[in-house]
């Protein structure tokens, strides 16, 4: 048995330590570790390692009190016991290179000193801490944020492996997806924040898949792409292009451009199969619903689809979530990755520009261009812009102008001013726009002035001063441009954005871009003055008055795709007239009850939004009860013939193992639910011991608070037995649930039309 007690663990020591640990746990080794998010020094991406490891906790710290211990404890067979205690927490410089001391002893397990700190262990593992929960840890990473203690400890975190590995955000993302695909998921989106280096998280994701397709919309995107690719695959894979002069087919790895190969001519058996590719990733997914990208995805059939994205809405209200089933596997919005220190914090200035854009006509969802374009080309404006960026720019300068005019009469104003710029729009040919990129990062051009072009698929890490020279209200955009300066980069602090803001439509929601968590900002208008203007960590925000002023006109806006879950819910709630159920909502709604429990977090959510709540969901260990039975994780359907076997066709207190087996056989005797068998025609004993070493042993480990068991007995908790047992609305509720599992489980896994 091993026994670890830490006050924090860090990504670098956990990296030292779990190979051993998951080889000791395959061998059978019983493993218990605890540790704390006392002083948020604990990092996300050390626990989601050791989510693989059963036996992890935290300590339950609800008085803030300091918890301090370093203990290493290894029980052999022989009953001897050896202890490490000493000063050296989980992380590199701790257990490598830093000036550590620890006590080595070994002893019997019946030597009382020994005796002592097993029972202070066991009292502080079983009595004071919780399991370390999936829910428990994505709101920890969301939360964490990469304080100065934080920092001295990363500043001795060991050598950088020359081999490319899972870092950053790619680690807890590689776990959520490789979940999403056990819980039978076949398609899914990341959201993750510009800068952060989406395409390597595709590569390793992919390595256990033979046919890839990497799917772009702009040509330029490719070879970068492949780079990151053959660093992960290296020469376990052949490698081609399908794009406007190159047309390769028989190739392991495919890099395309949705132009090209979405024509029809190319989507046919003479070049690829419908099921060529098992793994499709789709670069900047916001644009996965235009026409192109439809043909694409209609014609093949992979084994997973792969979206990845800043931003999850397309500014034409496209519905990209359909095209992923609707399930976001993992995000990390910009807040998060400022937080965890794997973007630079900003400094962002909101200058007021007296443009007067109300006399601009506006046409769909735009300005019109030419008349733009001719109000801001003015000689007053680029010298306010020429003022302020002498007085704030640090290095590398990137200005976002709103078309190409403006992008090159801002060009001509600085070289006038003696100021080495260049200009890259999409009539800048490929060989001198890369003439001038090379120039840009070796410091001979000091400032670039570009349109749209360098919003995506661009790495310039070295920018670190932003010109916001246009009026943007589109959150995709704003993102996508901002990230460009978000990278981190030798000798890089942060990024500083000179934001020049007029009265233009959705100015207001620029405070709310800038806090950068998109499930809570989109479209609402956030005072810069009021407590939930919080920016991530490091990051600053000044405007000027008049802008403060502009921005306490406007009133609050609803989120769209809130506001599009509480309709739906109301249309179906009009259907039947009635409140709708869970399953209701499954068989009747437009939108899968997938995303409702996404954006409310869980049923008793969406009725409390929908303002439907009753007295049924006024207890505590209900609301939890029915939250486990909505979310909790299934990589087989086993846990629903289980769950089935209490509340089934009556409420039971406890149902005896060989029940629970008789239940199984009846169950798995429908031809769709024995497609979930991985072997057939099982005896009543191997059902037992199919039931007892998988739904039985987790779900009294994750729901250990609601079931448990012993004497070959599985049982229901006395206290939720209480509640359920004369309130038959509860009993059906959970039947309810258990049901809508089982639906959308097999339909979701063998894609049935019908369950």
């Amino acid at each position: 048995e091993i026994y670890i007690n830490v006050s924090f663990i860090r990504d670098s020591g956990m990296k030292l330590l779990i190979e051993d640990l998951k080889n000791a746990e395959l061998k059978g080794t019983k493993i218990k570790i605890l540790t704390s998010d006392y002083l948020g020094i604990t990092e996300p991406n050390a626990l989601y390692r050791l989510k693989e490891i059963k036996g992890t906790k935290i300590f339950k710290n609800e008085r803030n009190i300091s918890f301090h211990p370093k203990t290493y404890i290894f029980k052999y067979s022989d009953e001897t016991i050896e202890i490490l205690i000493g000063s050296s927490n989980i992380s590199y410089s701790a257990l490598i290179t830093g000036v550590e001391w620890n006590y080595n002893f070994k002893g019997s397990i019946k030597d009382e000193k020994i005796k002592i700190i097993l029972k202070e262990f066991d009292e502080l593992y079983e009595k004071n801490s919780f399991e370390l929960s999936l829910k428990w840890l994505r709101n920890y990473e969301k939360q964490y944020r990469k304080n100065d203690m934080v920092k001295l400890i990363d500043s001795t975190s060991g050598p950088i492996n020359e081999e490319f590995e899972p870092i950053k955000f790619q680690i807890p993302a590689l776990y959520e997806l490789s979940k999403t695909r056990e819980e039978g998921y076949k398609k899914a989106m990341t959201v993750i924040a510009t800068g952060l280096g989406k395409t390597y998280l595709a590569a390793f994701d992919s390595l256990n898949f033979n046919k890839i397709l990497f799917l772009v919309h702009r040509e330029e995107i490719l070879q970068q792409a492949r780079v990151s690719f053959e660093n992960i695959h290296k020469k376990s894979k052949n490698y081609g292009y399908f794009k406007g002069d190159l047309k390769e087919v028989n190739k392991d790895i495919i890099f395309a451009n949705v132009s090209t190969l979405g024509k029809e001519k190319y989507l046919n058996s003479e070049y690829f199969s419908s099921d060529y590719f098992d793994y499709i990733v789709v670069d900047e997914f916001h644009h996965a619903d235009s026409p192109s990208y439809r043909k694409v995805l209609n014609y093949f059939k992979p084994s997973f689809l792969l979206g990845l994205t800043a931003t999850p809405e397309r500014t034409d209200s496209g519905d990209i979530f359909e095209l992923c089933d609707y399930n976001i596997a993992y995000e990390c919005d910009l807040s998060t990755g400022i937080n965890n220190g794997w973007l630079v914090p900003f400094e962002y200035l909101g200058i007021y520009d007296d443009i007067n854009y109300e006399n601009i006509p506006w046409r769909s969802g735009k300005y019109d261009m030419e008349m733009l374009e001719n109000t801001l080309i003015i000689e007053e404006r680029a010298k306010q812009i020429y003022i302020n960026y002498l007085k704030y720019k640090i290095t590398s300068t990137v200005g976002f102008c709103a078309g190409i005019k403006h992008a090159e009469f801002m060009n001509k104003y600085f070289l006038e001013k003696k100021i080495k710029s260049a200009v890259i729009t999409g009539r800048t040919p490929m060989e001198e726009r890369k003439k001038i990129i090379r120039d840009f990062k070796e410091g001979n051009i000091k400032i670039i002035f570009t349109v749209d072009v360098l919003n995506e698929g661009v790495d310039i890490p070295s920018i670190d001063t932003i010109l916001f020279l246009r009026p943007t209200s589109s959150y995709t955009i704003f993102m996508q441009q901002l990230g460009r300066g978000l990278r981190t980069y030798t000798g890089k602090e942060k990024l500083r954005i000179l934001d020049f803001v007029g009265n233009y439509k959705g100015a207001e929601l620029k405070p709310g871009f800038l806090i950068g968590e998109y499930s809570k900002i989109k479209n609402k208008i956030i005072n810069p003055l009021e407590k939930n203007f919080k920016l991530p960590e490091g990051c600053s925000a000044i405007f000027d008055l008049k802008l403060l002023e502009y921005f306490k006109e406007k009133s609050e806006i609803n989120e769209p795709i809130k506001t599009k879950i509480l309709n739906d819910f109301k249309k179906v709630s009009e259907l039947i007239n009635k409140t709708p159920n869970i399953l209701e909502i499954y068989s009747y709604g437009e939108l899968p009850v997938q995303i409702y429990l996404q954006k409310f977090s869980t049923w008793v959510g969406v009725l409390l939004a929908a303002n439907k709540i009753t007295e049924l969901y006024y207890s505590t260990i209900i609301i939890d009860f029915f939250e486990l039975i909505e979310k909790t994780s299934m990589t087989r359907s086993y846990k629903i013939p289980l769950l089935l076997s209490l509340f089934g066709t009556e409420l039971k207190r406890e149902v005896k193992l060989e029940e629970i087996a008789n239940n199984f056989k009846i169950f798995y005797s429908d031809k769709l639910h024995e497609k979930d068998l991985i072997k057939k025609n099982l005896t009543i004993k191997q059902f037992e011991k199919l039931a007892l070493e998988n739904p039985i042993k987790y779900i009294t480990t994750s729901g250990n608070e609601f079931f448990s068991y012993e004497n070959k007995k599985f049982k229901l908790n006395e206290k939720l037995y209480d509640e359920i047992k004369d309130k038959p609305q509860i009993l059906e509720e959970i039947k309810i649930r258990i049901e809508y599992r089982n639906k959308n489980y097999f339909k979701r896994k063998y894609m049935e039309e019908e369950v």
